[in-house]
């Protein structure tokens, strides 16, 4: 026989599953199963559990929290909050420049000033 066949076979082979009780060894529970019924129980209940998490990301609110799935308003607001932050920035690191440069001027330090070289960050 192949391996396949082997496999096969094997797959089919079945086997009985049974719970008995533990004080009068009574049968609770008996099912037969073979590794083929079991496979495909478990891929079912795995294909089920995947579809339900699909279904509950698309047709609820959590579908913002999956990145790329987002509401474009949100993404054009957020875009804008970005370029106010970078302007923000750069004006911070502007007007330290002239603290800086009127610091020195007061600390009378040997340094000359324009208002180019102070502009540009340059000392």
């Amino acid at each position: 026989m192949g391996k396949g066949r082997k496999i096969i076979a094997k797959l089919r082979n079945k086997y009985r599953l049974v719970l008995l009780n533990d004080t009068h060894f009574g049968e609770v529970f008996s099912i037969r199963l073979t590794p083929m019924n079991l496979l495909m129980l478990l891929s079912s209940v795995f294909l089920t559990f995947v579809l339900l998490i699909y279904l509950l990301i698309s047709f609820t609110p959590a579908k913002r929290l999956v990145p790329g799935f987002g509401n474009t308003n949100n993404r054009e607001a957020m875009m804008e909050l970005n370029q106010r932050v970078e302007d923000l920035g750069r004006e911070l690191k502007n007007k330290q420049l002239k603290i800086d440069a009127l610091t020195d001027i007061l600390l009378e330090k040997e340094k000359k000033f324009d208002s180019t070289s102070v502009r540009r960050g340059r000392n």
